[in-house]
């Protein structure tokens, strides 16, 4: 990324951000908040009635009444994340993570004192988990199982049955689910059930976020939707940490959850048409790159370069102006790999990847 902002004319596709702009709705209900006095503390877990919003939502997607005092209103799904480990696992227990993976839940976990406990998946898997593998490195320090789909890096997205699988282990092992679903709403071709879906005694905790579904990745508002024994717990580890989100920000996301969702729906269309644009660009050319079932990513092999993914990052951004993220960012096993965004402009993507595959060929 340092090289990359040193080029004004790199084609940037390491960002996961949309580059979509937040709904003009979005913002004007943040900036009447704010012209209404909207501008003190709110409540640790946020204001009511985005809570209730929240609630009344999940409530839906579960398949089961969500009340609002299982909703925290967090610092983007981040946030989120770190205050619901601070609440559920204590320095030296493990924690059981995926790689390829999100690099942030390892960090957090290193800054808690937590030990991960790494599970490889691969794409003869799908990249997702399997049961037995779960078995095979759970003991009796487990406390958490760390779970995201869509994915990032891969776009995998976990069915049904394994979904129901996943959570049945981790009740046997009688630990929690952390389940990150900051990208559910970016599901292209497959089916997609919330974790909270086969939770039948409140050993999921869920994670959610603005950021990506309705590209508000600035305001900084997500939320963690817990049992009613655990989410008190998520609210007192925030206090220390940031208190409680900005006020306009979260009236910006109630407008964000209750307004229009058109912009989520054409942003998933948009997702998916690039997707399908540069998958045959890369089968043409011979590199292979695993189908995302959702999210906005790709996860590319470029082990056919003769480089590891850090080589041939630094070569491509030198030699093509196009960024990318090493694989080994997500995990040690991935130095033949790279992730690309979709979240870019339709024509740099497609510039950006033919740059990439004279670099693979180069």
């Amino acid at each position: 990324m340092d090289l990359a902002m040193a080029m004004p004319d790199c084609i940037r596709l390491e960002v996961g951000e949309p580059n979509f702009p937040t709904a003009p709705h979005i913002i004007d209900a943040a900036h009447r908040a704010a012209l209404d006095g909207q501008t003190r503390y709110t409540d640790n877990s946020g204001i009511n009635g985005l809570r209730e919003a929240i609630a009344e939502h999940r409530g839906l997607c579960a398949g089961r009444t969500v009340l609002a005092d299982q909703v925290v209103v967090t610092t983007g799904a981040m946030g989120a994340l770190f205050s619901a480990l601070i609440a559920l696992v204590d320095p030296g227990d493990e924690v059981i993570v995926f790689d390829p993976g999100w690099p942030n839940y390892r960090m957090q976990l290193q800054l808690i004192g937590a030990k991960p406990v790494v599970v490889a998946t691969t794409e003869a898997t799908g990249h997702i988990p399997t049961v037995e593998q779960l078995e095979a490195v759970a003991t009796p320090r487990t406390k958490v199982v760390m779970v995201n789909s869509p994915s990032n890096p891969t776009g995998a997205v976990i069915d049904r049955g394994r979904m129901a699988g996943l959570v049945e282990f981790v009740r046997s092992v009688d630990a929690y689910m952390v389940s990150d679903e900051v990208y559910e709403e970016m599901v292209f071709d497959e089916s997609y059930v919330s974790a909270a879906v086969h939770d039948t005694d409140g050993r999921v905790v869920s994670i959610h976020s603005f950021s990506k579904t309705y590209a508000m990745t600035g305001w900084r508002v997500g939320y963690a939707v817990a049992s009613p024994e655990v989410a008190p717990f998520i609210r007192k580890c925030q206090e220390p940490t940031i208190g409680c989100v900005n006020a306009p920000a979260q009236y910006a996301a109630l407008a964000a959850l209750t307004g229009s969702q058109e912009l989520v729906e054409g942003m998933r269309c948009a997702y998916r048409d690039r997707r399908d644009t540069v998958l045959p660009l890369l089968e043409a050319a011979g590199v292979p790159a695993f189908k995302p079932g959702g999210a906005f990513y790709l996860w590319v092999d470029i082990s056919g370069s003769g480089r590891t993914d850090m080589e041939f990052a630094t070569d491509l951004i030198q030699n093509q102006k196009v960024a990318v993220v090493p694989g080994t960012a997500f995990g040690s096993g991935n130095t033949g790999r790279v992730r690309i965004s979709l979240a870019t402009d339709p024509g740099e993507l497609n510039e950006g990847v033919r740059r990439l595959i004279d670099e693979v060929r180069s």
